[in-house]
Order: structure tokens, then C-alpha cells, then sequence
């Protein structure tokens, strides 16, 4: 690897080490938001969904924009919303301009990672790409290990604004550097036109499904302005490839639809996704509920998975020519099929040891099959819609991942509540079914808990809470079934994988686009 490329794979670091920073370090925040501007939860858990939504609903556009209007000038522009987004989070006087704040910074950072991927592909030789991508995803991992720690100080400070102050040194840090480093990219896509309906019909279908997703438990999965969002996403979903026949220059080209080998390698970016997401969602409440640990100590427990995770996305890449991305993949996701096997014959008697094997393998497996993944969707389509892979693979792996912890929040909901209530009726216990739900959620701390519980006796309460403890275990065992599932078909949809076909299909559609053709 030469001076320059490692002075490119340096630069684009920074801002894969900003993305990963925001999607773990707010959870540490939600308390003292919510104490600052005294609301409850339910509210101040939007700063961390509002920003999952904005980046969901601009990664496909993104990389669309950068691969239309050159990589190196969109992230600039996406990190400019970025760095003024953050100002206005960190100087925010009130919670419904936090919220709106982080939306936009959401979109600004899914209108810059994108064509960060779009710059690594295009600038640098395709025999290092596999580990040059590797080294970005391993930046990202490292965001995700670093930032927890740096909002649990400021947060102890009493200065949760100092942790978006840091975002706009950052991405201030990564708009400097790509200026100075990055070239000017050699293509240039003629007389292509910005695809807005696309992208627009696109967007709000993103929006109104990972928005039902979120708040269908609490709304009811029946209810009507659930039914409606899945309708509105099901009608729109249904829509965008007929707007897309329609176009002189459709948002997701047609030839990359049809090529089995880039589907295939985009739904393995997000097949992995649900058991990770499962660790993420649920370790820290396992730890919380069944071992008792506080919530910066849950936070703590967690790093052995980001540690292993950022392990692999770092060197998995050099593998990626020798080994090729079949292997790479099978095994990677053999490894996460293992991890959730574990999960699901946990013990609470095992204590914390318990967890490390499903968080070595998951986290080893996710970032195994992850780097490949992505590498493969890229290496499928020719470089000028290196950007719009890298957004499709991106918004796989969250869409994958938000559908998979609807699911799982949905059965861990269900089979929690019928385990409580047979534990209860078996220790001859009565509680109504309204201060089942109240305990199942929040456990026997808090206001609302002390209020059910202060008639009954310590060993009771101490009974209950041991019942609330088993029962979650005893829906996480069923939840980790989907990430079983969604796991075993990122095996056999990686045994189809072929490195040589991958190559043939972007040497394809390029040369139909060199001669003019190719069908619309």
C-alpha cells in the first residue's frame, strides 16, 4: 500500500469514526436530556429514533447525489448540514429543537457516508479496496467503542452538550481533510437528471415503515395509524418501481436491479444486521434486569462485542482477494448462527460469562461477513454508482435490523407477559394485568413499581422480581429465533456469491452504458 493510499484510507477515517460515534453515545444521553428538559422517556428516546429515521430515509439519496454530482463535493455537503445541525444541538433550548436538530443531523451524516464509500471505491486500487473498506468499518466500530465512554464523562460532568460539541470538531476535522487529501474524481456521468420523485417516494416509504416499526408497541400493532403508515409503505413500496419505468434517469438504475449478484450481496449486509441489533437492543437490559447492573456498567459490558467487532472490520479486508467474499461471508455468518444459538440456551446462573460467547461471536461473525458484504455489493456495479451501492447495502443493513427488532421487541413483549403471569399464579401471587405490563417494562424500580408493589412483603417483591428476570430471559430465547432465521439465509444466499461474477456483472452494465444501451 502506498504513501497516498494510506493518506486517503487516513482521511476518510475520520468521518466513518463521526458516523459511528452518534449511533451508540446518545443512548448514554437520554437521562440527562430528559432531566434538563424534564420530559419523560417516551419523549426524550426521540433523539436517538429521529436520528435512526433521517439517516434511514437519505442513504439511498446520498449516495444517488454523489454518484451523479461527484462524492468529494456531496460529503462536503452533508457534512456542512452535519456541523451545522450539531451547533444547533449543542446550543438547543429546548427538547422539541434537540429533536428536530438531530433529524437534520441525520440526514446530513447519511448524505456524507455514502459517498465516503463512493471516494474509497474510486480512489483507490480495486485489489485494496476490500481492506480499505475493512479500515472504515473498523472506524466506525472504534466510534462506536470510544463514544459511550465520551458521553458517560460529559454526561458525569453535567455537560451533555460537550458530546455534540465533539461532533462538530469532527466533522469540521473531516470537511478539512477531505479538501485537502481528496482529488477530484475522474468521472464525471453525463446528462443525468436528479431522479426527486424517486427519491422522494423512496424516503417517506423509509420514513412511514421504520416509524411504525418504532412506535407500533406502544400505539398497537392493530391500531389504525399503524395499519396506516404499513399501508402508505406497502402502496409506496409498490409505486417506486413504476415511477422508476417512468424516468429518463431512474434513482436505482434497472440493470442493478436485475443483477442477482448485487441484490444478493445487498441483502447480506442486512442479514446479519437482526442479531447484532438484538445485542445492542437487549444485552445492556439483560444486564440491567436479570444481573442487576447499572446502566453505565451494562454500557461497559458491551464492549468486549465492539471490541471484536472493530477486531475484524480492521482486518478482515486484506482477506477479502485472497479468500474471496464467498468464504468470507459463509463463515462470517456461521459464526453469528452460532452467537445466537448461545443466546438462546442462556442461563441466568451463568452470570455475565454467560453473555461473552454470544458477544464474540456475533460481534466476530458481523464483522466477517460485514466488510465482504460490502465490498461485494460495490465491486458489482461500476464506479460510478459507487455511492448509490454503498447507500443501498447501508440502508439494508438498518432496514433489516429495524424490521428484525420490531419483531423480536414484539415476541420478547408477548412471551415476557404470559411467563410473569405463570410464574405469578404458580407463587400464588395476584396482580392485574395492567400492573404486569407496568412491571414487565420497567421492573420493580421507579415510581409507578413502588406504587404496585407497597402492599406486598420484601420476600414477595424480591419474588417478583426474580419472576420479571426470568421472564425477560425467557423472551429473549424466543426473540433470538428471528436472528437464527435471518442468518441462515445470509448463509445460503453467500454459498451463491461468485467474486468472478461479481466482477462480469459491473464490467456488463458498464459496457452497456459505454455503448449507450442497455434496457430501461
Amino acid at each position: 500500500m502506498d504513501g497516498r493510499t494510506k493518506a486517503i484510507i487516513a482521511t476518510l477515517a475520520v468521518p466513518s469514526f463521526m458516523t459511528g460515534t452518534d449511533f451508540t453515545g446518545v443512548f448514554m444521553l437520554v437521562g440527562p436530556v430528559g432531566q434538563e428538559f424534564s420530559v419523560d422517556i417516551t419523549t426524550s428516546q426521540w433523539i436517538i429514533n429521529i436520528y435512526a429515521l433521517g439517516w434511514a430515509m437519505m442513504q439511498v439519496a446520498g449516495g444517488r447525489l454523489g454518484d451523479m454530482f461527484g462524492h468529494r463535493r456531496v460529503v462536503q455537503i452533508g457534512l456542512a448540514v452535519f456541523v451545522l445541525s450539531s451547533i444547533a444541538c449543542t446550543l438547543a433550548p429546548t427538547i422539541g429543537v434537540l429533536i428536530g436538530a438531530r433529524a437534520i443531523q441525520g440526514i446530513g451524516a447519511a448524505i456524507a457516508w455514502p459517498c465516503v464509500l463512493g471516494l474509497a471505491m474510486t480512489s483507490i486500487k480495486e485489489e485494496e479496496r476490500g481492506y480499505a473498506v475493512g479500515l472504515l468499518l473498523g472506524a466506525v466500530a472504534m466510534g462506536n467503542v470510544v463514544s459511550p465512554f465520551i458521553a458517560g464523562v460529559v454526561a458525569g460532568l453535567g455537560e451533555w452538550r460537550l458530546f455534540f460539541a465533539i461532533n462538530v470538531l469532527l466533522a469540521v476535522a473531516s470537511s478539512l481533510l477531505i479538501w485537502r487529501v481528496m482529488g477530484r474524481e475522474t468521472f464525471q456521468p453525463a446528462d443525468e437528471k436528479v431522479d426527486y420523485a424517486g427519491m422522494v417516494t423512496l424516503a417517506i416509504a423509509a420514513l412511514a415503515l421504520l416509524y411504525a416499526l418504532d412506535v407500533g408497541a406502544d400505539w398497537g400493532w392493530a391500531s389504525l395509524p399503524i395499519l396506516g403508515l404499513f399501508a402508505l409503505f406497502i402502496v409506496l413500496a409498490a409505486l417506486f418501481p413504476w415511477l422508476e419505468r417512468r424516468v429518463s434517469d431512474p434513482m436505482v438504475p434497472p440493470p442493478m436491479m436485475r443483477n442477482s449478484q448485487f441484490m444478493m450481496a445487498v441483502a447480506c449486509n442486512g442479514l446479519a444486521a437482526p442479531a447484532a441489533f438484538f445485542l445492542f437492543m437487549y444485552f445492556p437490559q439483560y444486564m440491567s434486569t436479570v444481573l442487576g447492573w447499572s446502566i453505565l456498567w451494562a454500557s461497559v459490558g458491551m464492549v468486549p462485542m465492539l471490541i471484536v467487532l472493530a477486531i475484524f472490520n480492521v482486518t478482515i479486508g486484506r482477506a477479502y482477494e485472497r479468500v474471496g467474499p464467498r468464504r468470507l461471508m459463509v463463515t462470517g455468518y456461521g459464526a453469528v448462527a452460532l452467537g445466537t444459538i448461545t443466546v438462546m440456551v442462556l442461563s441466568p446462573s451463568w452470570g455475565y460469562v454467560g453473555l461473552l460467547p454470544a458477544m464474540i461471536l456475533i460481534g466476530a461473525g458481523t464483522g466477517i461477513a460485514l466488510g465482504p458484504s460490502i465490498t461485494a455489493t460495490v465491486s458489482a456495479v461500476p464506479a460510478k454508482r459507487a455511492g448509490l451501492a454503498g447507500g443501498l447495502a447501508y440502508m439494508s443493513h438498518l432496514g433489516i435490523g429495524a424490521i428484525g427488532v420490531a419483531g423480536a421487541t414484539a415476541i420478547i413483549y408477548a412471551a415476557s407477559l404470559s411467563a410473569l403471569s405463570r410464574g405469578l399464579d404458580q407463587a400464588g401471587i395476584t396482580l392485574s394485568a395492567a400492573d404486569q405490563a407496568t412491571l414487565s417494562a420497567g421492573g420493580t424500580t421507579g415510581e409507578a413499581a413502588q406504587s404496585i408493589l407497597g402492599d406486598f412483603s420484601a420476600d414477595q417483591v424480591q419474588q417478583i422480581d426474580t419472576l420479571i428476570a426470568d421472564a425477560f430471559v425467557t423472551g429473549m430465547h424466543q426473540a433470538f429465533w428471528l436472528a437464527l432465521i435471518a442468518a441462515a439465509i445470509g448463509i445460503l444466499f453467500s454459498l451463491r456469491i461468485n467474486k468472478e461474477k461479481l466482477a462480469a456483472a459491473a464490467a456488463a452494465e458498464s459496457a452497456r452504458a459505454g455503448n449507450g444501451g442497455g434496457s430501461p
